[in-house]
């Protein structure tokens, strides 16, 4: 059907014009609210816990007066075929409003172009996309992740590399960059929501080998990082035009003789010479943080806790989590800024003036609460999300062996596995809680050598 040349071909093509910024076309906006439901289906990757998790940790900080309910429907070593076969239970079941799908790695089989497994993966797809709609759901269509050739050649003697014995054909990035082309034009012709993760994976990559050559964000050659994750959330909201604005924005001016400050902002005083500025506020949402560690647990995958590499690299704190303090008119010097007492820097007037940006300083406590929020869910995610998609893999070779035996065993994980939704779900209700902005006294106080 098409030959490894004209795949190579295409991929470089996708590498040079799809994996330039911009924002990909989302006639279905991903935009969940209050009460509705966001199901992640897809294989190892999703099961891993972390894009999704991160993307949860972006909406209940951003805003954290809508009450999402979100569903992980990962399940390790996945094709289309077996995404299909669990449907029902494990999608449908959820009666979700929005279902991301991400599927490719392994439909591949890790060998060169194959014209009856690109026919499978491709009628699968479709399949699943039909079935998403048919239940009354918006389907995201997530493209494949990038296949790290460097890791692989690096790592084949790596005696702790648990795929080191494994045959990989070693064009299968460009198949993996096939399949992405294949996915935004079926997006495009569908009329549904798509974001291309391949793209962006191997630009950042290659951009970060110009000065690290051995740099990567997916150590397995196949998973990404907790870094390679954060940026997928960063592309799925850049792409699908989420709404991003600041987490929060604080003015504050003189007009005439007097001080007023931007909506929100409440007792506010100003001295006489304008020396000490003490006022209150308290924002409608909180900044997107990412954990240092991305697990508390030993996971199978064994990546690095890297997510806020990821996060620097994508610029994520200016663009997607922005806490702004502007303070205009302060006279000459440095000033000292402190949030419920503690001391959090200093900038000088210049600075205020212009706007400072405080949504990576550790030291607020805007930033240990939104802290706070992640290290919940991660917990949630330890506890109850992975441990279920755990269980949801042993039902792929209990469904494979078909007997009567196997299927009342399935039937007892699917309880397992609500109650442990249950548990999580009940989780959530204290992270949302734990996530409602709460109103801080600030002071801006000028240092007087």
């Amino acid at each position: 059907m098409t030959s490894i040349t004209s795949i190579r071909s295409l991929a470089i093509a996708l590498l040079l014009v799809i994996a330039l910024p911009g924002r990909a076309a989302a006639p279905l906006p991903f935009n969940p609210q209050d009460g509705e439901t966001v199901v992640f289906l897809g294989d190892s990757i999703t099961h891993q816990s972390l894009y999704p998790q991160y993307l949860e940790n972006y909406f209940i900080t951003r805003h954290p007066d809508r009450k999402i309910r979100f569903r992980n429907s990962g399940v390790g070593g996945d094709a289309a075929a077996d995404a299909l076969a669990r449907f029902d239970e494990d999608v449908a079941a959820h009666k979700p409003d929005y279902v991301t799908l991400h599927l490719g790695m392994n439909d591949g089989r890790y060998q060169e172009f194959n014209s009856t497994n690109n026919t499978i993966y491709q009628s699968g797809m479709t399949k699943l996309l039909n079935q998403i709609e048919a239940i009354g759901a918006k389907p995201i269509l997530l493209s494949p992740t990038m296949f790290d050739h460097h890791v692989s050649r690096f790592r084949e003697q790596d005696e702790e590399w648990r795929f080191r014995t494994k045959e990989f054909s070693p064009n299968y990035n460009a198949l993996l960059g096939y399949f992405t082309g294949w996915g935004m034009e079926t997006a495009s012709r569908r009329g549904i929501s798509v974001v291309n993760w391949w793209g962006p994976l191997n630009r950042y990559t290659t951009e970060q080998r110009l000065s690290d050559p051995d740099f990567n964000m997916i150590w397995d050659a196949i998973h990404p990082n907790p870094s390679g994750q954060v940026i997928m959330v960063c592309e799925i909201l850049s792409q699908l035009g989420v709404e991003r604005k600041a987490a929060s924005g604080i003015t504050i001016r003189p007009r005439g003789s007097r001080w007023i400050g931007a909506k929100g902002v409440t007792n506010l005083q100003v001295n006489d010479d304008a020396s000490e500025i003490r006022f209150s506020h308290q924002g409608n949402s909180l900044p997107w943080v990412i954990p240092v560690n991305h697990s508390e647990r030993s996971l199978k995958w064994k990546l690095p806790s890297d997510g806020r590499t990821g996060f620097t690299i994508a610029k994520a704190g200016h663009k997607l989590s922005a806490d702004r303090l502007k303070v205009g008119g302060l006279p000459p010097g440095d000033y000292e800024l402190s949030i419920d007492g503690h001391v959090i820097g200093t900038w000088n007037n210049i600075a205020l003036g212009t706007k400072i940006e405080l949504q990576e300083n550790e030291k607020t406590p805007q930033f240990q609460q939104a802290l706070e929020v992640a290290r919940l869910n991660r917990q949630r995610h330890d506890q109850y999300i992975r441990p279920s998609r755990d269980l949801a893999g042993r039902i792929k070779g209990l469904r494979r062996k078909s007997s009567p035996k196997n299927a009342a065993r399935i039937s007892e994980i699917y309880v397992e596995i609500e109650e442990l939704n249950a548990k999580a779900d009940k989780l959530l209700e204290e992270i949302y809680q734990a996530a409602q902005p709460i109103e801080r006294t600030w002071s801006i106080r000028r240092i007087v050598d």
